[in-house]
């Protein structure tokens, strides 16, 4: 088990007392909600309200029961924000009233705004689980995809620096990225 998913569960837990904690949750969840919501028809500015919506439901309700905090927020949250997205899609409005109760404001986004806010939000949560991805490969995947990708050097230079073939540095960085995809998506 990753110290996020214990981060997480520690964030959970002290929801209805620490109220600051739900920035962990926030951080890591708001893209992914965002993203999943606009899956289920969302416009990009209805799941971004749908997702202030239901991360302000899951403050006001830490405040107002003692449940066991659960192992993940994200089914919570999906649940939630899909609740939410069709009530709307049903009344025509997202309903504010735990963002008024809770003293939230929200300021209006443009798309490009939004897009822009949601992929650094989306970008910092995951910037973690990147480095954990990318220091799992092995020594000559590293090489390979770190060459390619971040100094951005072409294949024929990075096949002489490791006096390997064009080949095997090209399956190097196809493996290491196929790999970091696969921890990235879940499947460690």
């Amino acid at each position: 088990m990753s110290d996020q998913s214990g981060d997480e569960r520690d964030a959970l837990r002290r929801l209805a007392s620490d109220p600051d904690a739900i920035c962990f949750i926030y951080d890591r969840y708001v893209g992914r909600l965002v993203r999943f919501l606009e899956r289920e028809g969302a416009t990009r500015e209805v799941a971004w309200d749908a997702t202030q919506e239901t991360f302000a439901r899951l403050l006001a309700g830490s405040r107002r029961r003692s449940v066991r905090a659960p192992e993940s927020a994200w089914p919570w949250l999906a649940a939630t924000g899909r609740n939410l997205l069709r009530d709307w899609q049903r009344r025509g409005r997202i309903d504010t009233r735990a963002r008024t109760q809770l003293g939230i404001t929200t300021a209006p986004l443009g798309g490009d705004e939004l897009g822009d806010l949601i992929e650094r939000l989306d970008g910092e949560a995951r910037e973690g689980d990147l480095s954990t991805a990318f220091h799992a490969l092995p020594a000559a995947q590293q090489r390979a995809v770190a060459g390619r990708v971040l100094t951005e050097l072409d294949y024929a230079e990075l096949a002489e620096r490791e006096s390997v073939s064009e080949q095997t540095v090209r399956m190097r960085v196809s493996r290491g990225l196929r790999r970091m995809r696969t921890h990235l998506e879940g499947g460690n």
